[in-house]
């Protein structure tokens, strides 16, 4: 390079490529399907198969906080995670959730 020359291309013209998401590269990335989700009751810990939530009548279900994130819980323990959801709520700190098991 000569002194005073130039290099013959602006910045503009260097521009990365746009790069995809984490998220965006799982979904196309040509892998086994996913598994079902790995579901426990907030309140009590119990393991929750996913055909629980659409059985008549059903035994688990979704409960959802003041801003809109869901939770899953037994039916029988709806009161406890319910609970568990407004202290979740009033103090704004993650759900104290109970240690898993199956």
């Amino acid at each position: 390079m000569t002194p005073g020359g130039e290099f013959g291309f602006s910045a503009a013209t260097m521009k990365r490529e746009k790069r995809l998401t984490k998220r965006e590269r799982k979904e196309q990335s040509p892998g086994a399907p996913r598994e079902h989700a790995h579901i426990h009751c907030v309140a009590c810990g119990r393991h929750l198969d996913a055909e629980e939530f659409s059985a008549a009548p059903p035994t688990a279900k979704y409960l959802t906080c003041e801003h809109q994130s869901r939770f899953p819980a037994c039916v029988a323990c709806e009161v406890a995670a319910r609970r568990l959801i407004a202290e979740h709520d009033r103090t704004g700190k993650p759900i104290q959730q109970a240690a898993a098991w199956h």
